[in-house]
């Protein structure tokens, strides 16, 4: 049993590995050159506030043929993977380090934040498949809210994740400090 545990958690360390690792060439890689084949704006996945029209209607207005079909096809398939990677390693740490309900509740922040994010791929994949005259108002607004949406799950799931690894922190500081005296 004891091996079964062990090989478990080198699955889900290895989990976490990936999830890092993609994360990271998005936000060091693939999500700057987008903003590079843009003229300098930001990609709207990384706009958590959202965006309004005109944000959106000047991102495709500025963005290359390259950079769409960059945008469209590396950037979108590395974000393919990041939400579930993303939703699956948060979920599994709250739900060990939060037991009971709130956990599971609090992991379903991770998991709603992945889904979210998956929506807001599509939808922005859509506008991207388009050109800056013929993007909508109802096109941007259901991207835009997606990304708003996916932003503040990711955060709240974020946000417990930091405060059950800082009380659990705490909690074996002081049993250790306990064994001390």
């Amino acid at each position: 049993m004891s091996a079964s545990i062990s090989k478990g958690w080198k699955i889900y360390w290895c989990l976490v590995a990936a999830t890092v690792c993609n994360y990271l060439i998005m936000v060091a890689w693939s999500l700057p050159l987008v903003s590079e084949m843009s003229d300098g704006e930001v990609p709207f996945d990384l706009r958590p506030g959202g965006y309004s029209f005109d944000e959106a209607q000047a991102f495709l207005a500025n963005i290359t043929a390259g950079g769409r079909d960059f945008y469209l096809n590396t950037q979108q398939l590395l974000d393919f993977f990041y939400p579930t990677l993303f939703s699956i390693t948060v979920a599994i740490a709250l739900v060990r380090l939060v037991r009971g309900y709130l956990g599971w509740v609090l992991a379903s922040f991770a998991i709603a934040g992945g889904v979210l994010d998956h929506l807001e791929n599509n939808a922005v994949a859509a506008m991207l498949q388009i050109e800056a005259e013929q993007l909508t108002e109802p096109m941007v607004s259901i991207a835009s809210t997606w990304t708003l949406v996916k932003s503040l799950t990711v955060t709240i799931s974020l946000l417990a994740l930091l405060a059950a690894l800082c009380i659990k922190g705490i909690s074996w500081i002081k049993k250790r400090d306990a064994g001390k005296g």
